[in-house]
């Protein structure tokens, strides 16, 4: 079925409203494309659950986790460096009227979380493999049994290089996540993939969308063997110094509102 067909068919079956279908096809906000349907399908028809969107940017992901939110009993959350995108893009209007903003680190925000877990954590940062593990490390630990992993951006042309940041290069999500589930291959070389821990399924458009449902949760500690966390860290630590600390010659101005972002510059697994 052809995009438009599909944008087509979601309005007609009244899946999501027009407005949000609207929004979701509109390259200014949202780079997610059809996967964002993928993402709605998901979320649609679940009651009583609750989804964390880790880098919400304009809100088109956190959008679509709030279809039929209020309806469903289902509470969303936002991790993010600031929520401007949000009012400036109109997005705000088609978030679930309890949505909760975390203005933090995505990494520190999950080191110190201490309340309920989720069932769908959403993962849309700095598209690094460094930053995707030390992610994991943490939220792993905050996802119920049959709850979801999603990853956007896990599908980037083998042919270019990783992520240059600050003039250095950084290896990619897709490397993350083959790493951390332990998969066979690839990521970007698989459709579906299923044992007694994962199901996984592996969308390659629009830069990429990887769905994992973790269906053991005693995988969660065996997954975390076998990498070298000290070097994820050191790697964590230095991207985080190069976007919040000022003294830093190398220092990416994003006009990060620094002291109301809860972070901490160096965490050690």
């Amino acid at each position: 079925m052809s995009d438009l067909k599909w944008w087509s068919w979601y309005i007609k079956e009244k899946i999501a409203s027009e407005g949000v279908i609207n929004f979701l096809s509109d390259t200014r906000f949202c780079d997610l494309g059809t996967n964002s349907l993928l993402l709605i399908d998901l979320v649609k028809d679940v009651k009583n659950k609750r989804f964390l969107d880790l880098g919400v940017r304009d809100g088109a992901s956190s959008i679509a986790l709030s279809v039929n939110a209020s309806e469903n009993n289902n509470h969303v959350y936002g991790c993010d460096l600031n929520f401007s995108g949000l009012s400036v893009n109109g997005g705000e209007k088609f978030l679930n009227d309890d949505y909760v903003r975390c203005q933090a680190d995505s990494v520190t925000l999950g080191k110190n979380w201490c309340v309920d877990p989720f069932d769908i954590i959403f993962v849309d940062t700095l598209h690094t493999r460094e930053i995707v593990l030390a992610e994991l490390y943490f939220w792993s630990n905050h996802i119920n049994e049959n709850g979801y992993f999603i990853f956007h951006d896990s599908h980037w042309d083998h042919t270019t290089k990783g992520d240059m940041i600050a003039g250095k290069e950084y290896r990619r999500v897709d490397e993350a996540i083959t790493e951390f589930f332990n998969l066979p291959k690839n990521v970007m070389e698989l459709t579906e993939y299923d044992d007694h821990d994962i199901f996984l399924s592996h969308h390659p458009g629009d830069y990429g969308m990887t769905f994992i449902k973790i269906k053991n949760l005693d995988a969660i500690k065996r997954f975390k063997d076998g990498i070298d966390w000290e070097e994820v860290f050191v790697l964590r630590n230095e991207l985080n110094d190069l976007h919040f600390n000022k003294n830093n010659p190398k220092f990416i101005n994003w006009k990060q509102d620094i002291p109301n972002i809860q972070n901490e510059l160096i965490i050690t697994p």
